[in-house]
């Protein structure tokens, strides 16, 4: 992580100098179909549906707007981590973007490091972007504010459900689960679920599993439910020697242990599994639609997670951050704007044979899911989360996410690995996230 901490430092002063320049941007008189320009915009290359569903939005703006010429750069990354990682060291070497997805776990390095121009001043003076904000929930906007300073509008975003094949269900005989169920309840059906398939005395279909390469579908919605979270509401220090942390760990490690769980395993591997019946149930937000539509496979339904000793909803977005390196940044912002248009946002929807694989930000957009009957069945419960279930736990997103979140993961797989035990492995994690989760 040296080569991405030096690259950053590069980063964070190219970017307070382009800011100065910026300084008193206002957004343009004319927009539209008037605009004229070129913008470059970043994304994370996560896979091979990546660039085309990216793709589509450039195309959009550009029939749009005659004249503007958008080119898309893909930068890989494992993670999120790993891809702010690789843009930093891509903006330090020379490159100039105009716009870079982030999520909402890049709010904060992107506002600490002053690469983004915020967009206050468009949300208060462009009256579009006043009739656009007040179809957001709340909770969206505030994903994406720092310091009162408002980094992008969320054109998408996710939040955290169990996923469950229903046909594996049915085939066991076993009630779907309802929203107002237990750990306990979890449990009890988890391991309903899982059996010895092939009689050599160990478990080969299990009712469960968890993403290892990714916090977000991983640890967080059971951290949250048991009452916490990774780290403190200022993101000032890690909190993962907590009570609720170490509850909520110890529960997924004993899974494994009763062989409920398999140990946790790559989000593409969980969607195999899932799709051939040999994994029941797994956590994530809408994105498996994408991979499942592609795949034919329509036997996944879902549910809230099962509640701990509270429940709260997880949730993150994604939006294309205004960079202060942009040479156009009102026709980035523009852009941006574009992405919350009816054209984009039904695109997330998608169709009944072609299911989107993000929750459109707009309330009303995302009410079409469920009124055109795209997958799945219940798919009403995404934007309801946000509106019937509070409260919302955002990302945690301390400025340093990269080490943030390598450190957990690869502290995570000791634990779940039965390398260390739940406490001393949580402990060990703390003491390397103190230095990295930091205020000072």
């Amino acid at each position: 992580m040296k080569r991405a901490r030096s690259a950053l430092a590069v980063l964070a002063v190219t970017a307070t100098a382009s800011a100065a320049i910026l300084t008193g941007c206002t957004p343009a008189e004319d927009g539209g179909d008037d605009a004229a320009g070129t913008l470059d915009v970043v994304f994370w290359n996560y896979g091979p549906l990546a660039e085309g569903q990216y793709q589509g939005a450039a195309d959009a703006f550009m029939a749009a707007n005659e004249g503007v010429e958008v080119s898309l750069t893909p930068v890989a990354g494992e993670n999120w981590g790993t891809y702010y990682a690789n843009v930093a060291t891509m903006i330090a070497s020379g490159e100039r973007p105009d716009l870079m997805l982030i999520s909402t776990e890049g709010a904060q390095f992107v506002h600490a490091n002053g690469l983004v121009q915020p967009i206050n001043g468009y949300l208060e003076s462009d009256p579009g972007a006043q009739e656009l904000r007040a179809d957001v929930a709340d909770g969206l906007i505030e994903f994406f504010t720092v310091d009162g300073d408002v980094i992008a509008l969320a054109d998408a975003w996710n939040d955290m459900v169990i996923w469950y094949n229903t046909d594996v269900f049915a085939a066991a005989g076993v009630e779907p689960p309802s929203a107002d169920w237990t750990w306990d309840e979890f449990v009890d059906v988890a391991a309903r679920l899982s059996s010895d398939t092939d009689g050599d005395g160990a478990n080969d279909t299990y009712g469960f599993t968890w993403a290892s390469n990714e916090i977000f579908p991983g640890i967080l919605p059971w951290v949250a439910n048991a009452g916490g979270n990774l780290v403190s509401d200022d993101v000032c220090a890690p909190t993962v020697d907590s009570p609720e942390v170490i509850e909520a760990v110890s529960f997924l490690n004993d899974l494994i242990a009763e062989g409920i769980a398999p140990a946790p395993m790559p989000m593409s591997d969980v969607f195999t599994r899932f799709q051939n019946g040999t994994i029941a149930m797994f956590g994530a937000g809408r994105w498996p639609n994408g991979s499942f539509g592609a795949a034919g496979f329509t036997a996944g339904d879902i549910q809230l997670y099962p509640t701990g000793a509270t429940y709260k909803t997880v949730a993150g977005g994604g939006a294309y951050a205004i960079l202060s390196s942009s040479e156009d940044p009102d026709l980035a912002w523009e852009f941006q704007k574009f992405t919350l248009s009816d054209e984009i946002q039904e695109l997330y929807v998608g169709t009944p044979d072609a299911p989107g694989d993000l929750i459109p930000s707009r309330r009303s957009i995302a009410a079409q899911m469920s009124e055109q009957g795209v997958p799945p069945a219940n798919s009403e419960l995404f934007y309801a989360i946000i509106d019937d279930y509070p409260p919302l736990v955002p990302f945690p997103a301390p400025p340093e996410y990269s080490e943030f979140e390598a450190t957990v993961l690869r502290n995570l797989q000791l634990i779940f690995a039965g390398d260390v035990s739940v406490e001393a492995g949580l402990a060990a994690m703390q003491s390397e996230l103190e230095p990295i989760v930091t205020c000072e």
